[in-house]
């Protein structure tokens, strides 16, 4: 972007303010009370799902083995842990981030007891061109690093962050300095001690995938690529060829004929008219306003419609009219506009 000028303009700008002081604008802080940033980068594309290994050293020094040129591992640090009693998978390991962050696509997927910890966020973040996201909120969870026997624990403030990302939240420098881990992401691989040595976890590619798995306290089934369906407009009654049922495109010739044939015998069920939505008795459906004895009704400013809703208004309310489903009356204290939604046919 530098090369195609596309830039020219902010450097050019950082050269004019250069050495000057910059005024506070407002909404920011200065000192201490410093919005802090987020630093990290992830390309969606390279999203792989990784296995995660773990192996024990009674060894308490904390050592990374030396790597050859063509050594060494590609992407970021994923890890597994358990986030308020819920096993986690990927969570990134980020030394760049000043905050433990947990995403809202994860967050959705905690049980309503743990959500309902969430409180207002009192800091904002700020993204690298320096523009400010408040989270929707801030929640302390205990965080667990490996298995049953060996295994570390702390409790790490998260900011609940609406955002895109192939991770279910991130592990900043706060969290890492909770549990005195030290990650090497060339080695692709994360240390820190625990009682009697020093814990390894590992990670390794196995496939491309979308990633943003959760897993509750019970085992869930994974949840199934649904692919969206073609349907075709078949019209089943000659009396009403513009009104027309979907069929799915994948069925057979034959399936779709007998299923046809099978509509065709059952039109009466249908409601082709408003005429044929009246008769229904009262014990099987009725509809009234829960209106509580008292209470003085509620009426609507009159709003002007559009030429073109005008006529659709005027239509429906001849077709209910002369269905008798609607009828008009003389009264002033409880009115309510028509609103108008388009069909999928744009009608």
């Amino acid at each position: 972007m530098l090369k195609a000028g596309k830039l020219s303009h902010i450097i050019r700008e950082l050269k004019q303010n250069s050495g000057k002081e910059q005024p506070k604008k407002k909404g920011e802080t200065s000192g201490k009370e410093k919005p802090q940033a987020i630093l990290m980068i992830q390309s969606r594309q390279k999203a792989v799902r990784q296995r995660i290994t773990q192996s024990f050293s009674p060894d308490l020094e904390i050592s990374f083995p030396s790597l050859g040129n063509d050594e060494g591992a590609e992407g970021p640090l994923i890890i597994e842990a358990e986030v308020g009693g819920h096993q986690v998978h990927r969570m990134c390991i980020d030394g760049g981030s000043s905050f433990e962050i947990l995403y809202e696509h994860c967050f959705n997927r905690l049980r309503p007891e743990i959500r309902n910890q969430m409180v207002p966020a009192t800091t904002s973040l700020v993204g690298f061109s320096g523009e400010i996201k408040w989270p929707l909120g801030q929640i302390t969870l205990l965080v667990k690093v490996g298995d049953d026997e060996h295994s570390t624990s702390a409790w790490m403030d998260f900011m609940v962050v609406r955002s895109t990302s192939p991770f279910n939240g991130i592990i900043g420098r706060p969290g890492l300095r909770k549990i005195k881990a030290v990650p090497s992401t060339t080695h692709g691989m994360i240390k820190f001690p625990v009682m009697g040595g020093t814990l390894t976890l590992k990670s390794s590619k196995i496939i491309p995938v979308e990633c943003a798995m959760i897993s509750g306290p019970e085992d869930q089934s994974p949840p199934v690529n649904k692919v969206k369906e073609e349907r075709i407009k078949v019209a089943i009654n000659p009396e009403h060829p513009e009104q027309t049922v979907m069929i799915g495109s994948n069925l057979t010739e034959k399936t779709r004929s007998k299923l046809c044939n099978l509509l065709q015998r059952s039109i009466d069920i249908f409601a082709w008219t408003p005429t044929d939505m009246t008769g229904v008795p009262r014990q099987i459906a009725e509809h009234k306003l829960n209106v509580r004895k008292g209470c003085q009704p509620v009426r609507q400013k009159k709003r002007g419609q559009a030429a073109e809703r005008n006529v659709a208004i005027n239509d429906e309310v001849s077709k209910l009219i002369k269905a008798g489903i609607m009828r008009e009356v003389y009264y002033h204290d409880w009115l309510s506009n028509p609103v108008m939604v388009k069909k999928s046919d744009n009608s």
